[in-house]
């Protein structure tokens, strides 16, 4: 026997054929492979079909559209609460902010703070001009004794 169609095995399924040839194809499914696997498949599609028929489309089409609807409603509104919640945290931490500058402000943390900066910078050119004062006077104390021991070297010629 040649391989049945797929066809045929849709057809063997909804009970469209003959007895005699009923028989023949199961016949047939126990000795190829082939066959048996279109059989499945044939199988498969028809429970499918049989799914699709016994589902109602008429109420799926509302259901899904209402689903829809609900997202992106729902959407929408978590895009404008998180707009809102947004706005929100900014002017709460703007607004401590401002606070903490003003109470910073009258309590004089800033004017301390730049008298401090003030100080500091006032020590670190008394150190710089320390350091060269000390090196020009090193350097005039060296060239002296330079000096001296080239009077007196003369001196003792």
């Amino acid at each position: 026997m040649n391989h049945v169609p797929e066809a045929e095995w849709v057809a063997y399924l909804a009970d469209e054929i003959p007895e005699a040839l009923k028989i023949e194809y199961e016949n047939h499914l126990y000795s190829c492979d082939k066959c048996l696997s279109a059989y499945m498949e044939a199988m498969e599609i028809e429970e499918i079909s049989q799914g699709i028929e016994g589902f109602d489309i008429d109420i799926a089409g509302p259901v899904m559209d209402s689903i829809s609807r609900l997202k992106v409603g729902s959407v929408e509104g978590e895009k404008q609460h998180r707009k809102e919640k947004s706005l929100r945290t900014i002017t709460r931490h703007y607004l401590i902010a401002a606070g903490f500058t003003i109470l910073l402000m009258a309590g004089g943390v800033f004017q301390s703070l730049t008298e401090y900066m003030d100080s500091v910078e006032s020590s670190s050119e008394k150190e710089t001009q320390s350091l060269t004062e000390g090196l020009i006077d090193k350097t005039f104390n060296w060239m002296e004794t330079i000096e001296k021991k080239n009077k007196e070297g003369f001196r003792n010629e």
